[in-house]
């Protein structure tokens, strides 16, 4: 919660237990690094996590995507909060980008959903990226793009318009290497995104171009009749 790396550090090598939940909302010590922000902590809980018994027990992509007691996900932790590095990382050691809060068969909430209500363009534009569905409905039957409609969020809104053009995403080929030289990586996920601000710049443009003029005031008025 607070970002003390060396702690965080100092416990996982005391042998503490990372998969325990607490019992405010069920949530574990990657949901908190998660929810504040904490890069470096989620990272090092990360890393433990890969070669500790939970790996071994519950399996790495289990833990990396444990729902707390309303279906969140760390993943959508960090979405609602703005968080872009975290959402990358979560994205990078396999947080399934559409999993929803439902369960039993129930539709509930993706962390697009959530990045949608917190205002994040740069979590938008990672969720996207990593194949994100910008027509998944919520429990209400809403889409992101309704949900950043209701928060004011304009700029947002007008990346998850189902009418605008569709984003470039990582292959699935390459999502799933876990050997892919991390230079090369860097520079495909450069060009992605580049490709896909290209596509942003348009789609905003086009926004701009479709808002009403506004109306002229009283003042303005008077002088053009003077």
């Amino acid at each position: 919660m607070h970002g003390k790396l060396s702690c965080v550090k100092k416990l996982i090598e005391s042998g503490a237990f990372i998969l325990k939940f607490d019992s405010l909302h069920g949530r574990t010590c990657l949901h908190y690094a998660a929810y504040y922000g904490h890069s470096d902590c989620l990272q090092a809980l990360l890393t433990a996590a890969r070669s500790s018994p939970v790996a071994d027990s519950w399996g790495f992509s289990r833990f990396v995507n444990i729902r707390d007691e309303s279906g969140a996900t760390p993943l959508h932790l960090a979405a609602r909060h703005g968080w872009s590095e975290c959402v990358h990382n979560l994205l990078d050691s396999g947080a399934l980008v559409c999993t929803s809060t439902g369960g039993n068969g129930y539709p509930g909430s993706t962390p697009l959903h959530f990045a949608a209500r917190g205002g994040s363009l740069e979590c938008i534009r990672e969720l996207l990226a990593w194949g994100a569905d910008r027509l998944q409905p919520d429990a209400f039957g809403r889409i992101p793009y309704v949900i950043a409609l209701k928060y004011k969020h304009q700029a947002c809104a007008a990346l998850l318009n189902p009418s605008s053009a569709e984003p470039l995403v990582w292959p699935l080929q390459l999502r799933l290497m876990t050997d892919l030289n991390p230079e090369a990586k860097a520079l495909l996920e450069k060009a992605l995104m580049e490709r896909n601000e290209e596509r942003e710049k348009a789609i905003f443009n086009e926004t701009i171009s479709l808002l009403p003029l506004p109306e002229p005031s009283d003042a303005e008025v008077n002088d053009n009749t003077s």
